[in-house]
């Protein structure tokens, strides 16, 4: 065996009496090149600094706690702070949609419709109707298939019924100016 070097049995000793990392020359070294692989990933400064501090107090922790068996560094404080900014980017998203949808709700859900409102939808309902029947046949059959069907897209439908998109579109420019204009002339 060479002097200086450690047999398999003393390996474990050695990881123990190995002095800690000294973190704050770790931080000092390194926390630009995170910092700036966080900047990378579009967030602004305040955010991705408050993320660079994370990721390394994360990394302190988990070391203190001996669940890192070896540091390798600017590469895991990069993948911890990568982690956590993506992280915080997905919660940040959920949070606009959620705030998004609950605006569209609250905006929709005023209460119950009065006995006015009822009726004078009732009558706008009945004015469109027979603005629809005055339509040919043909942009009736267009804007029946268009409205059973709102997700399907105007080239299944023009498809569907041996037309082009361009004229299943016009057709229902047509349709919705017709409604349009015998809705205004009832008000």
């Amino acid at each position: 065996m060479e002097t200086g070097a450690i047999s398999p049995a003393d390996d474990s000793e050695a990881t123990q009496l190995a002095p800690p990392p000294d973190w704050a020359s770790i931080v000092e070294a390194h926390q630009h090149t995170v910092l700036f692989s966080v900047l990378a990933l579009g967030l602004r400064w305040d955010r991705a600094q408050e993320i660079t501090q994370r990721a390394f107090a994360r990394l302190y922790e988990q070391e203190r706690a001996g669940k890192l068996d070896r540091l390798s560094f600017p590469g895991l404080a990069i993948r911890q702070a990568r982690f956590l900014a993506l992280d915080a980017m997905d919660k940040d998203a959920v949070e606009k949609r959620a705030k998004r949808e609950l605006s569209r709700l609250a905006s929709a859900v005023e209460g119950p419709p009065s006995a006015e409102r009822r009726l004078l939808a009732k009558e706008q309902l009945a004015i469109a109707i027979e603005a629809l029947t005055y339509c040919p046949p043909s942009s009736q059959r267009v804007f029946r298939a268009v409205y059973e069907d709102p997700s399907a897209p105007h080239a299944v439908i023009a498809e569907r019924l041996g037309l082009s998109v361009q004229r299943v579109r016009q057709i229902l420019c047509e349709v919705r100016r017709r409604v349009r204009d015998a809705l205004e002339e009832a008000s």
